[in-house]
């Protein structure tokens, strides 16, 4: 039996079309963003210090550079500056300690109100908060200086103007005080949520009290938290140029920030030489107070833990209790209450009077800020750039940690330690090194949006990089790994894992962006013009042209808006929580 063996054809081969590799992967979108924003910190940084060490400087700007360098009036403003801040910095690390310690580890804490002690203060732009304690304690139309002298007067004691004065030295360092406590308390407050509690229970067990506990063994492992606290009331403090301007100027204080602020905005022309000379001491001083940081760190003898401290009982302050919280409830009245009462009593009337009448009552200081082009510009612009500059600094700043955290090595810490350097800079010197870099050739960025977004993004990238990085650390590493395994490319695992568990927190980063850019007075008053104008600068026009009421009724616009934007972010938040 014979078989017939057929031939079969084979079939064809299906040709496999390669599948074309996009020109730009996600990562390279990430290392570009990273290099876009090193360039954006180093290069206006880079020619302002060449610029100090007079390479590219002609002689005649190099010479008024030093000679107001050694100016006589130099070593004034720089000892006010120093006095001011120093003072009112210690009290701002004492009260924020204290504060600190109080919520985290007593039965003393107020719940969402010690959650919102930080933020509080935000909600305000500080000069509408400098010009709410000007309108309450001033010395002759002072609301509240009106109403102690009406009461002082029903028992016999008469007095023509005081008994406060905000326009003195103890009225600056006050307003000095108020304006640092918040970013004292913020960073002990997450110190002492990072230690475990079980030494100072051992104290306490001892047969320690309390203070003595706090002070032999909770501020000496929180040595680290203090040593930051330090540097960042420096930084905020030099860079502080509203209220010495608003409180300051008028009793005869001059301080460094205003004098630069002057030389830069309010000369013509623009004498940045001199503006470079008088940046070199505020460099110097922060130089100072960082080694200082690093000396206290490095000294040891602070606690360190490896882990998630535990929660430990809360301590029983019994008869403390109640006045503690008043104290907190009192500081909150005075960073934001009081003032934008202030701010709110002078808006409801037709000029800035200390006799308050509820009969003269009116809105029309409200309706002239919409009637008026340079008030009604300045409030949209701010808002926008607010918005899309806090979109741009938190989308930097998730891209940015997604290159650090996917690679660590020297090349990514340094550059995220280049991202970082604008929080280690006042906003004057971010400020006047744009205006160096920017403003002339080749870019003659000078009286545009466009040199206000990139200082608005590099003057809070720290913040954005700082948010972002938290936001993704609450995200399980087994998450990003199981979706690369099943074959997820970078992006689609960006966008579909960690994007939507990062939400919760880059919202709240957006947020608060959002309030300080909107809030922002220092690189808005030398950036920005009456082409451009935004908040900050017309807040100073209105303040300069003593127009006080319209600037009131600014004032607690500001406030609103910024109070609505984030209390709605901070909504929308929690409900994506819930849906997570």
């Amino acid at each position: 039996m014979s078989t017939t063996l057929l031939d079969r054809t084979p079939e064809p081969e299906l040709e496999s079309t390669p599948r074309k590799k996009p020109l730009l992967t996600f990562r390279g979108v990430c290392w570009i963003v990273m290099a876009i924003v090193v360039f954006l910190i180093l290069y206006p940084l880079v020619r302002t210090a060449l610029g100090m060490l007079g390479i590219g400087t002609d002689a005649a700007q190099l010479g008024q550079m030093w000679a107001t360098f050694w100016q006589r009036s130099t070593l004034t403003m720089t000892v006010n500056t120093v006095l001011a801040v120093g003072i009112a910095g210690i009290g701002a690390l004492a009260a924020g300690a204290l504060f600190a310690w109080a919520n985290e580890r007593t039965d003393a804490r107020l719940g969402f109100a010690a959650r919102s002690l930080p933020l509080i203060p935000m909600f305000i732009p500080s000069i509408a908060a400098a010009v709410g304690w000007v309108f309450l304690a001033s010395s002759n139309a002072g609301l509240l200086n009106v109403l102690i002298r009406n009461v002082l007067g029903t028992v016999g004691i008469e007095m023509t103007e005081g008994p406060l004065n905000i326009h003195s030295w103890p009225g600056l360092i006050f307003a000095y005080f108020l304006f640092l406590t918040p970013y004292a308390y913020l960073t002990i407050s997450s110190g002492l949520q990072s230690l475990d509690p079980a030494l100072e229970e051992a104290s306490r067990s001892s047969g320690a009290s309390a203070f003595t506990t706090f002070r032999r063994v909770t501020l000496p492992s929180l040595r680290p938290s203090l040593a930051a606290s330090v540097l960042l009331i420096a930084t905020m403090g030099f860079a502080l140029f509203s209220i010495p301007l608003v409180i300051g100027t008028p009793a005869g204080i001059d301080v460094l920030p205003v004098e630069i602020v002057h030389m830069v905005a309010h000369e013509y022309p623009s004498n940045k030489a001199g503006a470079l000379g008088l940046s070199i001491v505020v460099v110097a001083v922060v130089i100072l107070c960082w080694m200082l940081q690093r000396r206290l760190v490095r000294s040891g003898g602070h606690a360190t833990i490896s882990g998630r401290g535990a929660r430990s009982a809360a301590l029983q302050l019994g008869r403390w209790r109640w006045p503690v919280r008043i104290a907190m409830l009192g500081f909150m009245a005075l960073t934001a209450v009081l003032p934008l009462l202030g701010l709110i009593a002078v808006s409801l009337q037709s000029y800035w009077t200390a006799n308050f009448s509820f009969s003269s009552l009116t809105l029309s200081n409200y309706e002239s800020l919409f009637d008026n082009e340079l008030v009604w510009g300045g409030l949209q612009n701010s808002v926008v750039l607010a918005a899309i500059g806090a979109t741009a600094a938190i989308v930097a700043g998730a891209l940015i940690t997604m290159v650090v955290e996917s690679r660590r090595s020297k090349v990514t810490q340094t550059l995220d330690g280049i991202v970082k350097i604008p929080a280690t800079l006042t906003h004057i010197i971010i400020a006047v090194a744009f205006v160096v870099a920017f403003a002339g050739a080749p870019f003659y960025l000078v009286g545009t949006y466009a040199i206000l977004m990139l200082a608005y993004v590099v003057l809070y990238i720290p913040q954005a990089t700082f948010y972002s990085s938290a936001a993704y650390h609450q995200v399980g590493r087994q998450l990003t790994e199981a979706s690369a395994t099943s074959g997820a490319a970078a992006w689609t695992t960006f966008r579909r894992v960690l994007l939507p568990l990062m939400a919760p927190g880059l919202i709240a980063g957006w947020s608060l962006l959002f309030v300080l850019i909107t809030g922002d007075i220092t690189a808005s008053s030398m950036l920005a013009g009456t082409h451009t104008p935004v908040v900050g600068f017309v807040i100073l026009d209105l303040w300069t042209s003593g127009t006080y009421p319209r600037l009131a009724a600014l004032g607690v616009l500001m406030t609103v808006v910024a109070s609505i934007v984030v209390l709605t972010v901070m909504w929308l938040r929690d409900k994506l929580r819930l849906v997570l």
